[in-house]
């Protein structure tokens, strides 16, 4: 397979769908850089995406794999090129369950192991379970952070955050009732919420702009000023002191520093689109 040749295919008939890079890569959920990467031959596509970009380019699979166009294209011999992708993409997203299996089984029986010697210990010395079970609380919310890495096929990161903002909060109550601190859970709460507000404005405009990376890079600069704020703001709120000049002065100069940089990446991001 001639990854140039393969590259002159795909731009031409991308052109002739009247579609751009970025169009094209919204289509397949990746970034017009593998796009640009392809037409110009230093790469050439996943196999997993050759079914929906040939689908999308309206040519069969084996004249993209080609790299021309057929006359007259055989249709079985397309729909056997399609199986054979299709047998090995399945094959392969196999192997990788089979190996996520395993060591999620690896980590769950150590998690286990870790917890049962903890209270072993503790019992031991002590005659009662007591530091034990805030090991066992702090195993069990990084098992359940990483059950969703191991299981989950697609959106892991959505997942994962998904699965962070269930339990953090049971997680720090936990704590509190533990340590017989209830400052942990009500501090602990308020730092979680905004701390999970600014992850999910982060994620989201990665998910629903991934090639605009300027752009998205200039929304998270704006997004951490005001979770730096409100961090430092519930900490001297619970702690009943203020602020220290030299903390805010720090902040401010961070928060000026960000606000540059923010400006600078969507000047930028505007111009290049406007030359586009």
């Amino acid at each position: 397979m001639n990854n140039e040749k393969m590259g002159n295919f795909i731009s031409e008939m991308r052109r002739s769908q009247n579609l751009t890079q970025k169009e094209l890569a919204a289509k397949l959920e990746i970034t017009d850089k593998a796009i640009s990467k392809w037409e110009r031959g230093i790469s050439c596509p996943d196999i997993s995406l050759l079914i929906p970009l040939a689908r999308i380019l309206g040519v069969t699979t084996s004249e993209l794999l080609n790299g021309e166009k057929c006359a007259a294209p055989e249709k079985s011999k397309d729909v056997l090129v399609e199986e054979t992708l299709l047998y090995s993409d399945r094959s392969a997203a196999q192997k990788a369950d089979r190996m996520k299996g395993i060591l999620f089984t690896f980590f769950s029986s150590s998690v286990i192991l870790a917890a049962v010697i903890c209270f072993i210990c503790d019992f031991c010395i002590a005659g009662q379970l007591t530091w034990s079970l805030l090991v066992a609380a702090s195993l069990l919310f990084g098992w359940l952070l990483l059950l969703s890495l191991f299981k989950a096929r697609k959106n892991i990161v959505r997942k994962l955050l998904l699965m962070l903002t269930l339990t953090v909060i049971p997680y720090l109550a936990v704590l509190s009732r533990l340590l017989a601190l209830p400052a942990v859970c009500k501090m602990g709460a308020v730092i979680a919420v905004i701390s999970l507000l600014g992850l999910w404005c982060i994620y989201i405009p990665f998910l629903k702009i991934p090639q605009r990376k300027l752009y998205v890079t200039g929304i998270i600069l704006l997004v951490i000023i005001p979770v730096m704020w409100g961090i430092n703001g519930t900490v001297s709120f619970f702690i009943q002191q203020p602020l220290e000049p030299s903390t805010k002065f720090v902040d401010s100069l961070t928060t000026l520093v960000l606000l540059i940089i923010a400006v600078f990446c969507f000047g930028k991001e505007f111009l290049r689109n406007r030359k586009q």
